[in-house]
């Protein structure tokens, strides 16, 4: 017994002095585990540069998407109401009649009298929750809430949806309003804001909207889609680079990476087009 309990006791202090040469052997190694203030520093310095690099690009892409979803739903639901007033008054956009010019101040009540315009359908069809005529916004250029300017109309696009108007009318003179970077709308038109916050800005004088039959020739009325009214950026929607060769045609070549907020349009019949070579890449682009 006294040899065997010897043995035990050496045993026990071998054991005990590996466990603790194990223990300290653990704590040196996990000592070092982690990442250094400097690492951390430089890690999170590299995702801010990749960060401001990216979000830009991100959030252009985001903005394009929504200005390009609202724009097709904005045409889809303008033809949806005149095919309505087809039903419940029986006229669609070549049966329109000349109506009364926008004047500041009257938000509508001047168009009473106006039985078949372009006003009183969509007044009737759409959910309109404000009128008013391009000449109540015509503040000064230092940042006044009524000044509705427009940002940016390129060169191009201006040509080409002019060329378009002018492939398309013939004897009624109906023509898009000129526009000017960095100017205000021009005057004597009207503006119908939706529900959604979409604004349809377009002449009430034009009427008969029509496409060529067998006996009369294209009268298209024109206007402008401006998918989220008011607010920035107000730029009409513009090829990306290069010349338009075939301007006005259905067929220009366009390519938009990056959809703004204005959109040129045509109406005539029952339906509501796109009227430039940018809008219609924007409407069709997958």
């Amino acid at each position: 017994m006294p040899g065997g309990y010897q043995k035990y006791r050496i045993g026990e202090r071998i054991g005990i002095r590996y466990f603790k040469t194990v223990k300290r052997k653990v704590r040196i190694m996990t000592k070092f585990k982690g990442f250094t203030l400097a690492e951390v520093l430089i890690t999170l310095g590299i995702i801010g540069v990749v960060a401001a690099m990216t979000m830009p690009t991100l959030i252009n892409s985001t903005q394009g998407a929504q200005y390009k979803t609202a724009y097709k739903k904005a045409l889809s639901v303008m033809s949806q109401a005149v095919v309505m007033n087809i039903a419940l008054d029986d006229y669609d956009l070549s049966q329109t009649t000349e109506g009364a010019a926008a004047t500041a101040g009257t938000a509508g009540s001047e168009y009473t009298d106006d039985t078949q315009s372009l006003y009183t359908l969509f007044k009737n069809r759409m959910n309109v929750v404000k009128v008013a005529a391009t000449d109540d916004f015509q503040g000064d250029t230092n940042g006044n809430s009524d000044y509705y300017k427009i940002v940016s109309v390129g060169d191009n696009d201006k040509t080409d949806y002019t060329a378009f108007a002018t492939k398309h009318v013939t004897a009624s003179g109906n023509a898009f309003p000129v526009l000017t970077t960095g100017g205000k709308w021009p005057t004597g038109l009207t503006m119908l804001f939706y529900n959604d916050g979409i604004t349809f800005i377009y002449d009430n004088t034009q009427g008969g909207c029509a496409a060529a039959t067998a006996t009369t020739n294209d009268e298209y009325c024109f206007g402008f889609i401006d998918v989220n009214g008011q607010k920035a950026p107000n730029r009409v929607v513009a090829c990306d680079a290069g010349d338009i060769d075939d301007s006005g045609e259905d067929n220009a070549a366009c390519v938009v990476s990056n959809p703004t907020d204005i959109y040129p349009v045509a109406l005539y019949d029952q339906s509501i087009v796109p009227a430039s070579a940018a809008a219609r890449a924007v409407l069709y682009a997958k």
